[in-house]
């Protein structure tokens, strides 16, 4: 718990130090400028889709930055020489980078909604999506080597992450295979901060996610230790 503790203070020096603080808020203000601005944005899916933009703002690209920044510095080859254990460093990211969506997300609801949204799926639906998007960021971010490669693998992630759910929610195009996308479980329970949600889709999105946070968690360990700590191509 003390190691834990430790790292989770650390994580908030270094989002401090890299600015990603201020950029979680700074995109915050932009998408509610942006609903002000142009009041046909002003929906249940786009204001579904910019919550759900945020975690996956901080989830994939924030961790590949700080891992990047670490592996630079070689603060990851001194964390590796170390009793720390590997759950350990993970968890500390996870949390921290939790609990700042959490933070811009509510922030983004009270100065679009009030103290109208539902709570209940608010939190499950942006906490499991904040730590799903973090295990997907550390998957890719292990194999890169270089801020470029990552650029890329962002680029592509979003597009196979973001770009189904969102036609699907904004009935641009709607297909029922969409519903293998664990993004799409990620929508259905943001979405329901906004509006009702049927009882099936509720049930389909928790444990969906769930599914996937289990099967992210082992693919994610395993390739940080593979390419990271043990150095691996």
């Amino acid at each position: 718990m003390n190691e834990l503790l430790a790292m989770l203070k650390w994580e908030f020096i270094l989002q401090s130090r890299y600015r990603i603080i201020y950029i979680a808020f700074a995109s915050v203000f932009l998408y509610y400028l942006m609903l002000e601005a142009v009041p046909l944005l002003n929906s249940v899916e786009m204001s579904t889709t910019f919550l759900f933009f945020d975690p996956m703002l901080i989830g994939i690209m924030f961790v590949g930055a700080l891992v990047l920044f670490e592996k630079t510095e070689n603060t990851l080859q001194a964390l590796i020489v170390t009793p720390l254990k590997l759950n350990t460093y993970f968890l500390s990211k996870i949390i921290s980078l939790t609990l700042l969506s959490l933070v811009t997300g509510t922030l983004f609801l009270l100065l679009t909604q009030g103290l109208d949204f539902n709570i209940a799926f608010y939190l499950p639906g942006l906490i499991l999506t904040s730590v799903l998007l973090i295990l997907i960021g550390f998957i890719l971010v292990s194999r890169c080597h270089s801020l470029n490669e990552y650029l890329l693998m962002i680029m592509l992630s979003f597009v196979v992450l973001f770009l189904p759910p969102l036609l699907h929610t904004s009935r641009i195009y709607e297909n029922i295979l969409f519903y293998l996308w664990p993004t799409q479980a990620s929508f259905i329970m943001l979405k329901g901060t906004f509006t009702e949600i049927p009882l099936t889709d509720t049930i389909y999105a928790a444990s969906y996610l769930i599914i996937w946070i289990l099967l992210c968690y082992y693919l994610a360990t395993k390739a940080f230790y593979t390419h990271i700590v043990q150095g691996g191509k």
